[in-house]
């Protein structure tokens, strides 16, 4: 079996990590969507203010529905990893939401128990019914637990790189809900819950149709350097890019985010891994060109063909280095902007689909079973390396 090959059944691995949630009872889906609406929806005009719980790639995955939250004027999405902390107010309207796969995860355990303190209520998801964790929200009178199964009878843990089964779930389980609560009605079906994930599956399933000629010869100049790593990305695409560097530093790379407090300046032979769904974005294309300046190589990942960073690659031919992630073409026309940065973007952007984001973590996943093989990476070292 040749490294692409297992590119290809990672993908169809992650498909049924999306299937799975298509299978939980219409009951739990309902109360889980009532209790947010409940606290997002409700008409008080106070700012209502939500802490979100988590570490690593169960963060970043939780930050992406934070960040599509602030649609609300009244919520205040607020993360461990924000500088300008807001600390729990007892006399302001709190929520906390949790993840944490493993049930385990310290740093989790020890901000639940500052919740329980202040009496706010948690909302825990996790994949282990059999965690502290979960043990100790089930026994908190103001706690909720939504628990996701693992998928069982997964013969090579490589394909589902280490660990992103929960993350992944967790990500589409949350953009699946979001819909339900733009246009929320209590008691009904939960069917735009369900079209969600019908539509995030069948944009899944477009990353099997990839050529395998262009992957392999991507995935080559990517991996066989001995430069740095840069990945890079704005907004939601900013959490896929963290992502992505944490499983490139499992394959033993020195990874960096851009315009991170340690990064150093690029140096011919590093590799910058941009990722980007429109592929306007300021920012990714500032830094495209100082990569190019600097003698670094550029690898885009993006899903618009249409966009400043492809005529930019196409300038230097380099066109061969951009990996295009396929998703529907009503996917690619929410992205008419052709400016856009940090703090410049219509409503529409900021409360749109995370299709592409998703898809993009479907491939890098993928990607990164295909480096494992590709590179001989032993489970051993992936273990000892694991975030």
């Amino acid at each position: 079996m040749s490294s692409t090959d297992l590119f290809y059944d990672s993908v169809k691995i992650q498909q049924q990590f999306i299937g799975q949630l298509e299978e939980v009872k219409k009951g739990k889906i309902l109360e889980f969507i009532n209790l947010l609406a409940g606290f997002i929806l409700d008409d008080t005009k106070h700012t209502k203010v939500i802490y979100g719980i988590a570490e690593g790639r169960s963060a970043l995955a939780l930050y992406d529905f934070l960040q599509q939250s602030s649609m609300y004027e009244n919520i205040y999405p607020v993360t461990l990893d924000d500088p300008i902390r807001r600390y729990i107010d007892p006399g302001k309207e709190n929520l906390v939401i949790a993840a944490t796969g493993s049930g385990e995860t310290k740093g989790v355990l020890r901000y639940l128990e500052d919740a329980f303190t202040q009496k706010v209520p948690v909302v825990l998801i996790t994949a282990n019914v059999n965690s502290r964790a979960y043990n100790m929200v089930s026994s908190y009178e103001n706690g909720y637990i939504f628990d996701i199964e693992p998928l069982k009878g997964i013969s090579n843990k490589n394909l589902a790189a280490l660990g992103s089964e929960f993350e992944l779930k967790l990500s589409v389980l949350l953009n699946a809900v979001i819909p339900e609560l733009y246009h929320h009605d209590p008691g009904k079906d939960a069917d735009k819950y369900y079209l969600t994930l019908e539509h995030v599956m069948k944009n899944a399933g477009l990353l099997l149709n990839i050529d395998s000629a262009h992957l392999d010869e991507w995935s080559d100049k990517v991996l066989n350097r001995r430069g740095n790593y840069v990945v890079d990305g704005v907004s939601r695409s900013g959490f896929v890019a963290n992502a992505f560097g944490m499983r490139l530093t499992h394959l033993g790379r020195n990874v960096f985010m851009r315009d991170g407090p340690t990064t150093p300046a690029f140096l011919r032979g590093d590799a910058y891994l941009p990722i980007t769904g429109s592929g306007n974005t300021r920012e990714i294309i500032e830094g495209a060109i100082k990569a190019k300046l600097h003698g670094a190589d550029v690898f885009p990942i993006t899903v618009n063909y249409n966009s400043k960073l492809t005529s930019l690659m196409e300038s230097w031919g380099y066109s061969k280095n951009i990996m295009f992630v396929p998703v529907e073409q009503t996917d690619i026309n929410m992205y008419r902007e052709k400016e856009a940065s940090k703090i410049v973007a219509t409503k529409s952007v900021q409360t749109r689909p995370s299709i592409s984001e998703l898809n993009s973590y479907i491939f890098t996943n993928a990607f990164i079973a295909l480096g494992i093989d590709m590179l001989g990476v032993s489970e051993k070292y992936l273990a000892q390396k694991h975030v």
